[in-house]
């Protein structure tokens, strides 16, 4: 996703555990090393939490996901990288791992809409200002 913003100011919006809930969630934490800690957290929704698995300062994180409850069904992955082009920055979205099985393809659909609605206010935050999350979306 192409964002009118410098990578600097992408990279810390997606890792700054201050900057985050002003787009993604409620509260966070995210210890910035490979190997940390991270919580993510919605009031009256899910909190995620997991391991940052790769930290490059300035480019990129991955980041375990597990779905609170489900944790049986094991871990996915989400990377998260930025790189320069033209006036702004291309941020990667990636989130991998998913299997195969109506439960997964469930985890799936919803992780598609939730994102999809996460990268766009994360958009529309670093452009323009505005945060367009809504108590009615969810």
């Amino acid at each position: 996703m192409f964002i009118h913003a410098r990578p600097k100011r992408v990279f810390k919006w997606i890792t700054d555990p201050e900057r985050i809930p002003r787009w993604l969630c409620d509260s966070a934490s995210l210890s910035a090393r490979k190997g940390g800690r991270y919580t993510l957290a919605w009031k009256d929704g899910p909190s995620h939490a997991g391991r940052v698995l790769e930290f490059s300062r300035g480019s990129g994180l991955t980041l375990s996901w597990q779905w609170p409850g489900k944790e049986d069904l094991g871990v996915t992955k989400l990377r998260l990288s930025v790189q320069p082009k033209r006036a702004g920055t291309l941020l990667r979205f990636t989130h991998s791992g998913f299997r195969r099985s109506a439960e997964w393809d469930e985890l799936y659909e919803g992780a598609v809409r939730g994102w999809t609605y996460f990268m766009m206010n994360l958009k529309s935050v670093l452009e323009g200002g505005r945060d367009l999350r809504s108590p009615y979306d969810w």
